[in-house]
């Protein structure tokens, strides 16, 4: 009698399905938060909330768009790490916005955003 073949099983398709969409969440939602803390450390976390409020504020919103990229650069550390210049884009569908960040750490090792400004480009 020849062995019956057996072919990969249903439930495997489905745990591979599982995983795979718990590996596109986690990339979508963490992932930038923990590139960002990988990278930079502690101001992460800040430059995180920045970039995400951007995205969603009233002001750049109404110049640009429904924004459809981000992207981000790290311009200087300082020589005594303890101030940051970054810059981050924002592309939208009428316009474009680039914001820029200066950090620096406060005697309590927290750290702030110093200033920020905001360039619209069409």
């Amino acid at each position: 009698m020849p062995a019956k073949h057996r072919g990969f099983p249903n439930w495997g398709y489905l745990v591979l399905g599982a995983l795979a969409f718990a590996g596109f969440y986690f990339v979508k939602n963490m992932g930038q938060r923990t590139i960002m803390k990988a990278v930079l450390g502690e101001p992460g976390g800040l430059i995180t909330k920045a970039m995400s409020s951007a995205r969603v504020s009233q002001r750049i919103t109404s110049r640009t768009g429904k924004i459809t990229a981000k992207n981000f650069k790290v311009e200087k550390l300082g020589a005594t790490k303890d101030s940051l210049s970054f810059r981050f884009f924002l592309d939208g569908e009428r316009a474009d916005a680039t914001v820029r960040l200066w950090m620096a750490r406060r005697s309590s090792g927290e750290w702030h955003i110093v200033k920020s400004d905001t360039i619209f480009t069409e």
